[in-house]
């Protein structure tokens, strides 16, 4: 097969926001390779305003797979979607079984995923899953089945363009009149509950931090504001927790000198825009293939504790009910680390 024969791609990725994220360098290897394809990504509706700044990415379809288009009625509503738009490729680095159904009722002449995904028998194409390979170049080898593929040394680099509206609202954010050119982002969220490092040691990195004058902003979601409320409370940190889509997210970052998050999607944000950035893992391990992939980053870990990794996202509650994975990394360990980027 030669991927010049085809010229419309659908991509399918409907997970976690980094997972996402991440899926954007198999975007612009195809866009490298051929140039005059067209693109359909599918993701979610969260999503959205992240994949508006890919230049790469010709079209994108929003499958609302928890409301509006969830259930058997909703695969075959975004299936139809995907036909419309006259997908001859369809890849899936996500791995469940409704993308699975979605890229088989699509129709495509080809279709490709891992062969650890669910029903995997019924894409044309299945590529080895390594699991301690990074998910880029996991997902770069989704295109292992076409011959004339090269991939270009600056894969790392994504096309992103920042509109003027994102532009010209987080300059008049009033929270950042007073914010200066150099500042640190810390996100302290996480999905998973054991991921995150901790309220109060993120306190005190934020109160090392403005002891040396350095400006501090907290990212994340609508469901971090508690937690970056408490930090803000309690240090001279701005807090931007759900004031922001995924987009200005990545935009503040890009402004950044520094982030400093757990193993959770803004690392992934901040290789998109090479955000030097340190991450702080837990209960999952670098080698899982999240690690960050700014040119300038670290990830910080205990790594000598027998029940680690835990598993591969990590719990809502520590199994053994103390938590020294996240408890044995200090504030004064990171802010060291912090001080040789800064």
């Amino acid at each position: 097969m030669k991927i010049k024969n085809y010229t419309k791609f659908a991509i399918i990725n409907t997970a976690f926001i980094g997972d996402i994220a991440l899926t954007f360098y198999l975007v612009e290897a195809i866009k490298a390779n051929h140039p005059n394809s067209k693109i359909l990504f599918v993701t979610t509706p969260k999503s959205m305003s992240l994949l508006e700044i890919i230049k790469s990415i010709d079209e994108i379809l929003i499958f609302d797979k928890r409301n509006n288009q969830k259930g058997i009625k909703g695969i075959f509503q975004i299936s139809k979607q995907i036909r419309d738009f006259g997908a001859e490729v369809i890849i899936s680095p996500h791995r469940s079984a409704r993308s699975t159904l979605i890229t088989y009722l699509s129709k495509p002449t080809i279709s490709i995923s891992y062969d650890i995904s669910t029903l995997k028998y019924l894409y044309t194409n299945k590529v080895r899953y390594r699991r301690y390979q990074h998910e880029i170049e996991r997902n770069l080898e989704l295109l292992q089945p076409f011959e004339d593929v090269e991939l270009p040394a600056n894969i790392s680099k994504i096309n992103i363009e920042f509109p003027d509206k994102i532009v010209n609202r987080i300059k008049h954010f009033p929270e950042l009149k007073d914010l200066g050119k150099n500042f640190v982002s810390l996100a302290p969220g996480s999905v998973w509950k054991t991921k995150e490092w901790g309220t109060q040691k993120f306190i005190k990195l934020a109160n090392l931090l403005n002891q040396h004058n350095y400006k501090i902003l907290l990212l994340g979601g609508q469901e971090d504001y508690q937690i970056c409320e408490k930090i803000s409370s309690e240090t001279q940190a701005v807090n931007l927790a759900g004031k922001t889509n995924l987009a200005e997210t990545a935009y503040i970052l890009s402004k950044s000198s520094l982030l400093v998050t757990n193993d959770s999607s803004p690392t992934h944000l901040a290789t998109l825009v090479d955000c030097p950035c340190i991450t702080i893992y837990g209960p999952t391990i670098p080698e899982f293939g999240f690690a960050p992939r700014s040119s300038r980053s670290v990830t910080i870990q205990v790594s000598n504790l027998n029940c680690k990794p835990c598993s591969i996202h990590g719990y809502q509650k520590c199994p053994l009910s103390h938590h020294q994975c996240m408890e044995l990394v200090t504030p004064e360990e990171v802010y060291q680390q912090a001080k040789k980027f800064l």
